[in-house]
């Protein structure tokens, strides 16, 4: 049930940024992010991307939701519980994939970004880690 729970409501959070969304950032309604933020255009392509993610994402996991509670699956509901939180990272995961490749494409990434997937951590003596 937390899968077709789940599911609807980032169904509904896709649609809602589809049919209106934000004319500027705002972060309590829309994508808000670092790269959304750069200017007008990517904001615009972030919001359609984000609703895009948000709406197959949602309906993925609302029909694997129907799916586990008809084949009456719903007593594994601690795995159930343990991933359902995937299908929120997922759309957020993809949409910065594909801002990050528009701002590529169009040579406005911002020099300070920073690619969370190419940072190198050295271990060290002590409490820190060194970068």
């Amino acid at each position: 049930m937390i899968y077709i729970a789940c599911g609807s409501i980032i169904l509904v959070v896709g649609f809602l940024w589809l049919i209106n969304p934000p004319k500027k950032p705002c972060p309590f309604y829309g994508y808000y992010s670092y790269l959304a933020q750069v200017n007008k255009a990517s904001f615009r392509f972030a919001q359609k991307k984000a609703s895009l993610y948000f709406i197959i994402f949602g309906g993925i996991q609302l029909v694997l939701g129907i799916g586990i509670h008809s084949l009456n699956w719903d007593r594994y509901f601690l795995l159930w519980l343990l991933t359902f939180y995937l299908f929120l990272l997922f759309p957020i995961m993809a949409t910065e994939k594909s801002l990050k490749q528009f701002l590529l494409e169009r040579h406005e990434l911002p020099r300070d970004y920073t690619d969370p997937d190419k940072i190198k951590r050295v271990k060290t003596k002590g409490f820190r880690d060194r970068k």
